[in-house]
């Protein structure tokens, strides 16, 4: 917030004056499994407009939303009359405290703009007089119209949710704003949220991000304020997409213990969003949400002792508890990865009944991933289920409609080989597989990629394979990280590039793919992409030959014969690392 001099501390007379018995708090404004706003409730509007003095500031800063009235209006001095002119004695001495900065004389508010604005609240509220909207409402608009920003604000409201008058959002707009332009954060922050939702007004993210970063840095600000500006930065509305800013925005909501904010901060951690990935860090932050009782922090803390990250070990049996605390909630994911390690037998006996009654839960609770996993069964038959291609259809239909790309995925699968009772649809395959890509499920991808390459449903085009292969590759499609390896390689579909040949050859050897395994073992001895290293083609040659690939036996008697012994020891003691983290 600007800096007033005098006329600040008496703009903060008139507002703590103003707004006497109009002081709810501010709840946080959880937001669900995804980033998103949420429609504020009365107490998020209707909150405290006022600002200490700079002397009181530092004392109140804590405490000062939620204390009571009694505590929050015990110091209101009188404003200086209008006609106490400054001396020059008291220009002099204000010109020597601020290092040559002159305040300029101001009016004080006008009184008959504080009665009127005080006397609404009274109606507003229903403290000693009966509680009456309207005559709060006339109130408010006079007091409006003598400048009065707590007044305009309400009203904004007022008119906003209907609120003992017509709802009329172009009038809430117009409250708002002019209530926001006085440079205090709650009107910021409710004519932002209008802009962005389009209410009263044309949707306009462009200008939402302004305003929301206009409340977010006055003195006044709420943690909601932090947050909001770092979902504006996640989701790049209004603002270019900028990680780096909304893990900072976050991490300052976070810091004043606005859940949702430490939610997202410890996701951005744990996948390198912003920040250096940090598991260890993330589980810090879901701790702290979770004990706000996020539900989808207990669920993520779950996950990492399912994984066995952040510090933890892999444990299934306590990653079963942190899933049935979030199903105590109806937590989709949860109740679908109980239904998982009952199926599994991961930390309990599998249980194809329990299994099934806890998919059965989360597609009650509108689980597309559930949707699918039944309809599999009723596909194969299996976990107890009756064969049924046509409840298994309409299981994988329903699950498309809830939003699950793995479903949309696997009905492609079913056209592409003719499943089901399906007849075979390559068109049809591919015009699914798009679909699943442009959700981001990576398996489409990389299927894409081999249907270009083998010309099957489209004409054959191998740059447009190795444009899906290269997508696929990055989402972690091991198949496609080892093909397109050898289109760099090879330079099929793209210009030859044995660096980037050898990245992704790289990346599938240590996911696991034996071929690509062979093909790195090749590079290093060829010195193809990097510098020639015999130890490490021998040590990865070794490695394929344990898998029973008679070639890279004779292979890596080839490499031996130019390796001294100390290389031959050294090679042996790296095999046997890759051995450990690849294999096991």
């Amino acid at each position: 917030m600007k800096s007033f001099g005098v006329s600040g501390c008496l703009f903060k007379v008139f507002i703590i004056f103003a707004m006497i018995g109009l002081t709810w708090s501010y709840p946080q404004v959880l937001a669900a499994e995804t980033i998103q706003f949420q429609n504020a409730t009365e107490e998020d509007h209707i909150a405290d407009l006022q600002e200490v003095s700079s002397e009181q500031e530092a004392e109140n800063e804590t405490k000062f939303h939620n204390a009571p009235e009694e505590e929050q209006v015990t110091e209101v001095t009188e404003p200086l009359p209008v006609d106490s002119p400054l001396t020059e004695a008291d220009i002099q001495a204000e010109f020597g405290e601020t290092g040559g900065y002159v305040v300029p004389r101001v009016e004080a508010p006008n009184p008959e703009m504080l009665r009127l604005t005080a006397e609404g609240i009274m109606y507003y509220r229903g403290k000693g007089v009966e509680k009456d909207y309207k005559k709060a409402e006339a109130l408010f608009l006079k007091a409006a119209e003598l400048g009065g920003a707590a007044a305009r604000y309400t009203l904004g409201y007022m008119y906003q949710v209907g609120q003992g008058v017509p709802q009329d959002l172009n009038r809430a707009m117009e409250f708002y704003k002019a209530a926001a332009e006085e440079d205090y954060s709650l009107p910021q922050y409710s004519y932002a949220h209008m802009l962005y939702y389009g209410q009263g007004i044309e949707e306009n993210h462009a200008e939402a991000a302004e305003w929301y970063l206009k409340a977010a840095e006055q003195k006044d600000s709420l943690s909601v304020h932090y947050y909001s500006v770092g979902v504006m930065y996640d989701n790049g509305e209004g603002f270019p997409r900028d990680l780096e800013q909304a893990a900072q925005w976050y991490k300052q909501a976070a810091e004043e213990n606005y859940g949702q904010a430490q939610h997202n901060l410890a996701d951005m951690f744990y996948n390198g969003d912003g920040v250096p990935k940090n598991h260890q860090e993330a589980l810090k932050w879901y701790r702290k949400a979770e004990a706000q009782g996020f539900v989808q922090s207990q669920f993520s803390i779950g996950m990492l002792y399912f994984n066995g990250e952040g510090g933890l070990p892999r444990d299934y049996e306590k990653a079963m508890g942190w899933y049935l605390k979030a199903a105590q909630k109806d937590f989709p994911p949860a109740l679908y990865c109980i239904g998982y390690l009952y199926e599994k037998g991961y930390g309990v006996a599998p249980n194809p009944d329990e299994a099934r009654h806890w998919y059965q839960k989360a597609v009650d609770a509108g689980d597309g991933k559930s949707m699918y996993r039944i309809a599999m069964m009723y596909l194969n038959g299996s976990m107890g289920m009756e064969k049924d291609v046509q409840k298994a259809l309409a299981m994988s239909y329903k699950a498309i409609e809830y939003g699950s790309s793995e479903a949309i995925f696997g009905l492609g699968v079913m056209y592409e080989n003719g499943e089901g009772g399906i007849p075979r649809d390559f068109e049809k395959a591919i015009e699914l597989y798009r679909r699943a890509a442009d959700a981001g499920y990576f398996k489409a991808l990389s299927r894409l990629g081999v249907l270009y390459d083998n010309g099957l449903g489209v004409a054959r085009d191998l740059t447009e394979a190795a444009k899906w292969h290269e997508k696929a590759a990055m989402k972690g499609s091991v198949y496609s990280q080892n093909r397109f390896a050898g289109m760099c390689y090879n330079g099929i579909g793209v210009g030859r590039d044995f660096e980037k040949a050898f990245k992704w050859f790289e990346a599938a050897a240590k996911n696991g793919n034996v071929n690509a395994q062979y093909n790195l073992s090749l590079l290093y001895f060829n010195g193809h992409g990097v510098a020639r290293d015999d130890i490490k083609a021998y040590a990865w040659m070794t490695l394929v030959a344990v898998q029973g690939q008679e070639t890279a036996s004779q292979q890596r008697s080839f490499i031996k014969g130019r390796m001294s012994p100390e290389q031959l020891m050294e090679a042996e003691e790296l095999f046997n690392r890759l051995y450990q983290e690849v294999l096991l």
